[in-house]
């Protein structure tokens, strides 16, 4: 008798326990996969995060391209968005290829909705249209300026040695200052300081502020928003960008025929230009 409890016992025990197996979760979706009464398929993209580095990176070029040719309509399924739209999108997936992992996600979401929809894609192309412009907001498309530019002054041309800067860059603008020139016929030798004695305040000159002087070396920042901004550069300056946007430099003049460089023997004088990122 105590023998047939003792089996009741470890039968009911096995069977609590499943019989010893364990029940495995449900395993996500990958690839193509649709439901019934779609008109056709969305793709599940891959667990990112279960990957190497190589994999991962590997994988995302792939996960962009399979999306890329749902949107150009080669599945057949009544997608097809606008080409221009698509070039956007993957010029911003190229340069920051790490986003592919975010927009996937995003991107399913979008068609499940168009598929239970019966094929309505009117807001899934909206979001295609808009996410290059959501996904690099605030980011800079130059390359930061950490290195040196080198170039030489024209003092018979207007703004010039134009370079691109990102938002926080800090730029060291230097130019020689044993280079001399005159911005009139027999003028004064100056240099890239200005004349010391001519200030343009109130003038008509680009430069027409506290501490402009006639002939010194401007910067102009130029930013992204359009918002311009002309310093007093002379032969050393440090700046700083509010935006994203571009730097360019010329002497505060406004005529250009009668400016020279100083000749001394058969030297003629040139005025250097640095950039130099800090």
């Amino acid at each position: 008798m105590r023998a047939v409890v003792l089996w009741i016992i470890a039968t009911a025990l096995v069977a609590g326990c499943g019989g010893g197996k364990k029940v495995n979760a449900a395993k996500p979706l990958e690839g193509w996969h649709g439901e019934e009464g779609w008109p056709g398929q969305c793709y599940h993209p891959p667990a990112f995060a279960q990957m190497g580095p190589g994999d991962r990176r590997i994988a995302r070029q792939a996960v962009l391209e399979t999306m890329i040719s749902q949107w150009r309509g080669e599945r057949g399924d009544g997608v097809s968005f606008d080409s221009g739209n698509i070039t956007a999108f993957e010029t911003v997936m190229f340069g920051e290829p790490t986003l592919i992992e975010e927009v996937a996600l995003e991107n399913l979401e979008r068609c499940r909705t168009a598929m239970a929809a019966g094929g309505d894609t009117i807001v899934w192309a909206r979001w295609l249209r808009e996410a290059p412009g959501r996904l690099t907001e605030g980011y800079c498309r130059y390359a930061p300026l950490d290195y040196q530019l080198f170039d030489y002054l024209d003092i018979g041309h207007e703004w010039q040695i134009p370079a691109k800067v990102c938002q926080f860059d800090k730029v060291r603008i230097r130019t020689s200052s044993l280079d001399y020139y005159q911005i009139e016929k027999r003028g004064k030798w100056i240099n890239a300081a200005g004349d010391p004695d001519r200030s343009t305040l109130g003038s008509d000159l680009p430069c027409n502020f506290e501490g402009c002087l006639a002939g010194m070396l401007l910067l102009r920042f130029t930013g992204d928003s359009g918002a311009q901004q002309i310093y007093p550069a002379g032969t050393e300056f440090f700046f700083e960008a509010p935006e994203h946007g571009t730097i360019e430099v010329q002497i505060n003049d406004d005529t250009w025929f009668d400016n020279r460089f100083k000749i001394e023997g058969t030297i003629e004088h040139h005025s250097s230009i640095e950039y130099a990122g800090q």
